[in-house]
């Protein structure tokens, strides 16, 4: 099957369309495409700004959480190297304090700490913080392990002085040993700074998850260990608040994690913790239950194998049920061992909920321009093609030979000139429609006078191809050659140079006659007739050719001069014998004209003397 190339597909195409759709579809295709161009370029440019937006955007949240996180967490070491300072000077008895307006001007101006306090490597311990969430006054917690194991409390005025009577705390907090506490033995371990593990608070009625921020205490000779002086951070409850009010997108979703995988806040509402009021477990992050926390750090772990290999910030995005995700990743240390990582996920369609009403907008306007433009392709090719479908009726009256319904366009444009027009072409067409009747009359008339004396002419008439077969001939033609009618002859005579020429040749210098002059005169030549006996026939014959000059064929008329060749060559044969008869009465007559000469005589007379003479 030969293949079609597109242009032809499409002009076959096209050719077969009806003209209103045509006039149609340029005013879809240009409203489709202006649209459908304006509202990709209005989606990518939505897009590429989606994604910096984004990447603005989570890295400002990430660094804000940064920020938030040391506010909490640059003040506790501070107030840890003070009191250290007191303690390892010998100005503060922990076991019985004379004054607490240090540790109460510190509460004041550290109000996120739980409790700020120091413990001696003899067990004896004593704290100061606010009463409860509630209560923004003071209470001195102190325990004097020469007294008692158990802790008393009292309440403090402004200035740190007891205002109140002792109270014994044994049902509350039962016996208590510091040195037993987690912040107590990160500090003496590392012998530095240290901030402590996420814990659970000794007071099983609060069962508080803290962190404390902890400094070993040394003699001046940096060799005698005096105590521990630690800062409680209440760092999961309001580092939480903050994150549960910071405005992550619709449905994103903040966390900072450790090095474990272990969720230390999030803006979530979920549990942070698991497992018995004995031993709870923080909640790791891949087994959270919101998804999208989970989801980013199922990701994370696969993307880097383990949370360790996070040594910088990170800028990622990865798909959630089929939904793209923007992750910020900000590892967080303070050198003093704490080593979190700061995630802030941004689910995709937080940021294209704007776009996506954009797009949905674009496709209303598209198919509100998609109406408007049909309909004005409508009602424009209506305008367009009704005074063409009148002169389409028009044309096919006139094909029928209606002359007399002009087409009534009253429009000065371009269609109202092809009406005029076509008017006029059918006045023309009605006036020369008559003359041409005229002509083909006289034709016709011309017509059959040529064909009845083709036909009954009583000379044979043809027309032959230069290649040498008979195009057309007439009945004398055919009864000339022996055939009983012109169908038989131009059917049987394939060959005229060999079936009809007794000499070939004379058919060659038939053809070059005619190429040097155009037409030639008595030709004549020997024919064989249907029987194959021969005739003398004569032509005259020109040559008709096409307005190049190329020849079409030859015509002219035979007629059959064997008649006249036998008398020609009867009367040839009696001049030959009437010329030979006299030829020998003239000898006669000259024979005896000089046997009367004299001289003859004398010959004679030579020769009988000649003859004597042999014979003697």
């Amino acid at each position: 099957m030969r293949s079609i190339s597109p242009l032809t597909f499409l002009r076959r195409l096209g050719s077969n369309v009806p003209l209103r759709t045509i006039f149609i579809f340029p005013f879809v295709l240009q409203i489709l495409g202006a649209v459908g161009l304006v509202g990709y370029l209005s989606f990518r440019n939505g897009q590429k700004a989606v994604n910096d937006l984004a990447s603005q955007f989570r890295g400002e949240l990430a660094s804000r959480i940064e920020r938030e996180l040391q506010s909490y967490l640059s003040l506790p070491p501070i107030i840890n190297q003070m009191n250290a300072t007191t303690l390892a000077q010998g100005e503060l008895n922990v076991a019985n304090p004379k004054n607490l307006s240090q540790f109460v001007q510190q509460g004041k101006l550290f109000p996120f700490s739980y409790g700020i306090y120091c413990a001696t490597e003899k067990g004896d311990h004593l704290s100061v913080g606010q009463k409860s969430f509630t209560d923004p006054n003071f209470s001195a917690w102190i325990l004097d392990r020469s007294v008692s194991k158990y802790f008393f409390s009292y309440d403090l005025d402004t200035q740190g002085h007891r205002i109140a009577s002792t109270k014994r705390l044994e049902e509350e907090y039962g016996v208590y040993d510091p040195r037993t506490r987690p912040w107590y033995k990160a500090a003496i371990q590392q012998k530095r700074p240290v901030w402590s593990e996420v814990y659970v608070d000794f007071d099983l009625n609060t069962r508080l998850l803290i962190i404390t921020a902890a400094q070993p205490v040394y003699a001046p000779d940096h060799q005698k260990l005096i105590g521990v002086c630690g800062t409680d951070v209440l760092l999961l409850q309001e580092f939480r608040r903050f994150l549960t009010h910071l405005k992550i997108g619709k449905t994103g979703a903040a966390f900072v994690i450790d090095r474990s995988g272990q969720i230390i806040s999030s803006s979530s509402d979920e549990p942070l913790s698991v497992g018995s009021d004995d031993a709870p477990q923080l909640v790791h992050a891949t087994q959270s239950s919101n998804q999208l926390i989970r989801g980013t750090a199922n990701f994370l772990q696969q993307r880097f194998g383990d949370f360790n290999q996070i040594h910088t910030s990170q800028q990622l995005d990865f798909k959630l049920d089929g939904h793209r995700q923007f992750i910020q990743v900000l590892p967080y240390r303070d050198g003093r061992g704490l080593d979190w990582l700061i995630v802030v996920a941004v689910p995709e369609s937080d940021f294209m909920a704007q776009i996506d009403a954009n797009n949905r907008s674009t496709i209303y306007l598209c198919c509100l321009a998609l109406i408007v433009a049909v309909l004005i392709g409508i009602l424009t090719a209506r305008w367009v093609t009704k005074p063409i479908l009148e002169l389409n009726t028009a044309a096919k009256e006139l094909a029928s030979g209606e002359w007399t319904r002009p087409v009534k366009v009253q429009r000065a444009d371009e269609v109202g000139e092809l009406a005029r027009s076509f008017n006029n072409m059918a006045v023309q067409l009605h006036e020369s429609f008559e003359i041409l009747e005229t002509k083909n009359e006289a034709l016709r008339l011309a017509e059959e006078n040529y064909r009845g004396i083709f036909e009954n002419a009583l000379e044979g008439i043809f027309q032959s191809s230069p290649e040498g077969r008979f195009l057309r001939v007439n009945r004398a033609l055919a009864i000339l050659f022996g055939y009983t009618s012109p169908e038989e002859l131009l059917e049987m005579v394939q060959e005229i140079a060999q079936q009809l020429y007794v000499d070939a040749n004379k058919r060659d210098e038939f053809k070059r006659l005619l190429a040097e002059d155009g037409e030639i005169r008595d030709f004549e030549f020997e024919a064989y007739r249907r029987d194959r006996s021969r005739i003398w026939v004569s032509i005259w014959a020109r040559t008709v050719k096409d307005v190049q000059g190329n020849v079409l064929y030859y015509e002219g008329n035979c007629i059959d001069i064997t008649q006249r060749k036998q008398e020609e060559e009867f009367l040839k044969r009696q001049l030959q014998e009437l010329q030979f008869e006299i030829d020998h009465s003239q000898r006669a007559q000259q024979v005896a004209a000089i046997s009367e000469t004299d001289y003859f005589r004398r010959l004679l007379a030579e020769a009988d003397d000649l003859r004597y003479l042999d014979n003697s």
